[in-house]
């Protein structure tokens, strides 16, 4: 098959590929559409609450609020009625209405009325009953009574009066205000409704979660159908009806719907965006349109690859989805721009130049800063973490794997204006003006600069604004829960659970005492545990001494005859005052347990009871998880807000100063210098300061989201750094072509990705959209600095500095001065540079094997590699000049940065016929150094036939060469054996005999040939020319020269 068609069915399935690993992933994978569960569970004021958020009954509940317009109870019953029926016909709930705990209100006033002894604490006898034995509120009770038995109420209340007349059940019943929603609100008929009788409230849960979204879509048609239906005949009538469900499922829906709109809309506007500006980027639009392929396969691979280890991933995470194709294109354009050049180009020749300039630096502290997420704590962040690095190195891999076989070589492209790029060389040639306009930035905005955090519960998850209002109307009626504290506990049994309760209820008190507590409810209060049981009932036998009782059966006996009841009308109450009266404990009956918020846990036995608190004017929050956080689990809604807060600025420390450790780890791993680290780092450092100072001018606090700002700022906008100062350092001019198409890639990265992150700040989600925001700032911010503040600094770096050094540089030793040439350039060649002068004894026998020689003008090196050899004959033999061949581009283009103005370094083949005959006739002296092994015997011929015709008469030919010892070999001859081999060339070894001899056959005197000293793998071998060329050598030369090109 042909390039071409290779190249489109590559492309053809890699479209496929990224089609097939997004379907098999949302296959895979569970959308969890509730934000709450994201939250850290590091500390107890979190678990409790996720605990709290996971068990308690609300959670799942639905809520209609029932209004016709006006008060009309009777009506509003038979409408709630009806639209419970349609509710229990729909199939989509386990429970439907308030009439069953509305039925239990009767029974539960029989069993307060018959257990009083046992629901009265010492202080409650002497603060709230005392005063009801007064003469004159005895006698009003009893005229209550009696005007109550002539209307409709009293019918069946007989038993009741004589057992409480004094209405101490009322005392009890009380407490239990804060189960209801509200403290105004009333049972009618069986029913729910508001203090002024316009609303009715129908209760519900769901049989599935409320984070349920099929659910949630099947209940939000189910209210609207039952609006229309139930309530059309009163809007008919010009009244305001309605129908206003409230609970989860109308959050996940919202959310559901909100980031998928979220998520379309940032996949096409960053898609299109980014396609427009790909087009008028590159010399051949449609090839850079390919820049997007790349982050396609590699987000589509790294939700695969997600599913493998995870079953659900958060709606949040696929919402930042459609801004990671925008994130990740920046490896396909770096490539492609390299790629797209006036001249011929070659994939693999590309891919190791993206490499070079900082590729894998760049995918490191990307990839390295989101694995830091998986450190912060938040379940979601950890989740976006782990994503969004294995999209970039997705991405990575694929441009450095698959584009080269794409794109093997390319055509030179066409010559066409290219306006950004005009643009790009404007914003990175202001020089000192720049840098000192972005300093000045940078001080204005560090005043701002102190972070400020805000965390809101409501801005967790995204709802409507119909979905607030709804809230809003329903908390006008019925109360706002969430002002209310909870607590829970659980039980293995109910009697544990009495027990449990009984030692919570002794603290309540003290607190409700101490008006640290406004109002709280324990089922203690109407079902005592055996001791508080016993406790009380001694506390009612106490309490009622025989003259309190005398005076209080003389005081009702006087006011009962007088309403018209009869002498004996109270006697089932006065028995219990006797001393002898004994009442037995019942446990709670199941029943009631739901009246009482108490459930049996489902799946893990047990029972959990939730009990609600309004805080008082003393409450302490901090107090209250101290005192109550041993038995239960405490949710305060502000409370919980605000350690959230403060967790998220610790955490928001400790992944700043991880992910800048990270990056400088890299940093210095990838350059071994402090000084150019550095210059990567302060880009960075600028664009965190000055977004910190523009987000609190904007008024806008860190959130949740600001966890991402170090990641987006240290992790991706550290590229935009890594990119110019690694470029510059491997082109060393700004003025290099090459160089300005990596400016180019550096600006269209930062455009990339302000424009994915750009498309959230429009989002519906308020932390997507505050995502945008605190990203678009960061990547902005970053590329100003890399633009503004980098190009005078890396000028004086490689430019200046060097040459300011080099005249002011005290004498030092040759190989000082070596090593001060390999000074700027990147790790390897500096590290390999310095190995080689500290261990090889090449450059000590050096000086002893041409001490009694002339010194050399010009020097040719073939093999040159990084042309070490070259610079010390430069250092050695000041006003020495170099010419250099090695076959690796890249050896040659360190080789040439090395010898500088003093060299002259081309790349090609040791059999080449020499190209510096151009500027001179001959050379001094021909290298060959630790080369010839590569050489089979006819290239050798043909190289040392170059290399006689490259010297002039007295000459030197300077060889030093591996040989095969027949003695054991160390582990470098081993180790440089195996090099060239596993690079797909074979060995040649060969005595110094041989060589010395192959050498006075080509005309060559032999002045030395000798191991070197201490290591018998190695071999000096130096002649001279002394010899005319013979007749028809250079003849034989070319047609050698010609068979080892066909060879």
């Amino acid at each position: 098959m042909t390039n071409a068609v290779i190249r489109y069915l590559l492309l053809a399935c890699s479209l496929l590929a990224a089609l097939g690993f997004t379907l098999a992933a949302l296959h895979r994978l569970h959308v969890d559409t509730d934000i709450v569960r994201s939250m850290p569970g590091q500390e107890q004021v979190m678990r409790d609450a996720l605990e709290i958020f996971e068990n308690h009954p609300v959670h799942d509940q639905v809520a209609v609020d029932v209004d016709l317009g006006r008060a009309e109870p009777d009506q509003l019953v038979a409408v709630g009625q009806a639209l419970e029926e349609k509710m229990r016909a729909s199939g989509l709930f386990a429970e439907v209405g308030n009439r069953e705990l509305s039925s239990l209100m009767p029974a539960l006033l029989v069993q307060v009325s018959g257990h009083l002894p046992l629901l009265f604490s010492e202080q409650e006898l002497q603060r709230d009953v005392a005063p009801r034995l007064k003469p004159e509120a005895v006698q009003q009770r009893v005229q209550e009574l009696a005007r109550s038995f002539q209307g409709m109420d009293g019918i069946g209340q007989a038993g009741l009066a004589a057992a409480d007349p004094l209405g101490l059940r009322d005392l009890i019943l009380a407490k239990l205000a804060p189960l209801a929603p509200t403290l105004h609100a009333k049972f009618y008929r069986g029913s729910l409704i508001s203090a002024d009788e316009q609303h009715l409230l129908v209760t519900a849960r769901p049989l599935q979660p409320g984070s349920d979204t099929d659910q949630a879509r099947l209940l939000a048609q189910l209210f609207q159908e039952a609006e229309e239906e139930l309530l059309q005949p009163y809007q008919a009538q010009g009244l305001q009806a309605s129908l206003t469900p409230v609970g989860a499922y109308r959050v996940a829906l919202d959310n559901e719907e909100v980031i998928r709109h979220d998520v379309q809309l940032a996949l096409l506007l960053s898609t299109f965006g980014i396609a427009l500006l790909l087009f008028f980027t590159f010399p051949r639009p449609f090839l850079g349109l390919l820049s997007l392929l790349p982050s396609l396969v590699g987000s589509a691979a790294a939700l695969l690859v997600y599913s493998f280890f995870f079953d659900s991933i958060s709606i949040l995470v696929l919402g930042f989805g459609g801004a990671l194709i925008s994130i990740t294109v920046d490896f396909g354009i770096t490539y492609l721009l390299l790629l797209d050049r006036p001249h011929i180009t070659r994939g693999r020749e590309v891919a190791q130049e993206v490499r070079a300039i900082g590729g894998r630096v760049a995918l490191l502290t990307t990839v390295g800063a989101f694995l830091v997420l998986g450190l912060s704590g938040f379940p979601m962040f950890a989740e976006l973490g782990i994503f969004t690095a294995l999209g970039f190195l997705g991405t990575y891999l694929y441009v450095m794997l698959v584009f080269p076989y794409i794109f093997t070589e390319l055509a030179p492209g066409p010559e066409r204006p290219l306006p950004l790029r005009g643009l790009v060389r404007w914003l990175s040639s202001r020089g000192w003006a720049g840098a000192i306009f972005a300093a000045l930035v940078f001080v204005f905005l560090l005043l701002f600069a102190k972070p400020v955090f805000h965390i809101s519960l409501q801005d967790m998850s995204s709802v409507r604004t119909e979905t607030r209002a709804a809230d809003s109307r329903f908390t006008q009626t019925w109360g706002d829960v969430g002002a209310r504290v909870y607590l829970m506990a659980r039980a293995n049994d109910l009697a544990d659970l009495q027990e449990a309760n009984d030692r919570l209820l002794v603290r309540l008190e003290e607190d409700l005492a101490a008006d640290r507590i406004a109002s709280v409810f324990s089922p203690s209060m109407v079902f005592p545990g055996p001791s508080r049981s016993e406790a009380n009932q001694r506390a009612w036998h106490a309490f009622w001494t025989p003259e309190r009782r005398a005076e209080l059966q003389k005081t009702l006996a006087e006011a009962g005859l007088r309403s018209g009841f009869a002498q004996d009308a109270f006697m089932p109450f006065l028995a219990q005052l006797e001393p002898n009266y004994h009442v037995a404990r019942v446990p709670v009956p199941p029943a009631f347990l739901r009246l009482l918020s108490v459930s049996q846990t489902v799946g893990q036995g047990g029972y959990v009871q939730f009990i609600s608190l309004k805080p008082g004017s003393s409450y302490d929050p901090a107090q209250l998880f101290t005192r109550y956080s041993a038995e239960t689990k405490i949710f305060d809604g502000p409370y919980f807000a605000k350690r959230l807060s403060e967790i998220l600025f610790s955490t928001f420390l400790k992944g700043l100063a991880l992910i800048v450790a990270l990056v400088a780890f890299f940093h210095l791993l990838f350059s071994l210098s402090l000084r150019l680290t550095a210059l990567t780092l302060l880009p960075p450092f600028f664009a965190f300061v000055c977004t910190l100072g523009t987000l609190k001018l904007l008024g806008h606090p860190l959130d949740i989201p600001a966890l991402m700002l170090a990641i987006v700022i240290f992790g991706m906008g550290d590229d935009y750094s890594v990119y110019t100062v690694y470029g510059y350092q491997w082109y060393r001019s700004a003025e290099h072509p090459s160089y300005l198409l990596v400016r180019t890639t550096v600006f269209m990265a930062a455009a990339s990705s302000l424009i994915g992150f750009g498309v959230l700040c429009f989002a519906e989600h308020s932390l997507l959209r505050s995502v945008g925001l605190t990203s678009v700032l960061g990547i902005g911010y970053s590329l100003l600095g890399a633009a503004l503040l980098l190009p005078p600094l890396l000028k004086r770096q490689f430019e200046n500095r060097p040459a300011a050094l080099a005249a002011t540089a005290p004498v030092k030793s040759v190989e000082q001065r070596v090593l001060q040439r390999y000074r700027l350039l990147e790790p390897y060649p500096r590290i390999f540079v310095r190995s080689k002068l500290a261990l090889d004894p090449m450059f000590r026998d050096l000086p002893l094997v041409l001490a009694s020689q002339q010194p050399v003008r010009t020097v040719y090196d073939i093999g040159c590699g990084f042309g070490l050899p070259g610079c010390w004959f430069l250092e050695q033999y000041p006003g020495c000049r170099i010419f250099g061949i090695d076959p690796d581009a890249d050896r040659v283009r360190v080789a040439a940065l090395a010898t500088g103005a003093e060299g002259c370094i081309r790349q090609g083949w040791a059999t080449d016929r020499p190209f510096f005959k151009e500027c001179v006739d001959h050379v001094d002296m021909v290298l060959l150094m630790d080369m010839l092994h590569y050489l089979d015997d006819h290239s050798l011929t043909l190289c040392l036939e170059h290399a006689r015709d490259s010297l002039g008469h007295g000459g030197l030919l300077l060889i030093r060469h591996s040989q095969k010892p027949k003695a054991r070999r160390s582990w470098r001859w081993h180790l440089e054996d195996k090099r060239v081999r596993l690079a797909g060339h074979a060995t040649f070894y060969r005595p110094p005999q041989e060589l010395a001899a192959l050498a006075q056959q080509l005309g060559f005197a032999v002045l030395m040939s000798e191991l070197t000293r201490n290591d018998s793998e190695l071999a000096w071998l130096l002649c001279r020319l002394d010899t005319p060329e013979l007749p028809g050598t250079a003849g034989d030369a070319v047609e050698r020269e010609q068979e080892a090109k066909t060879i």
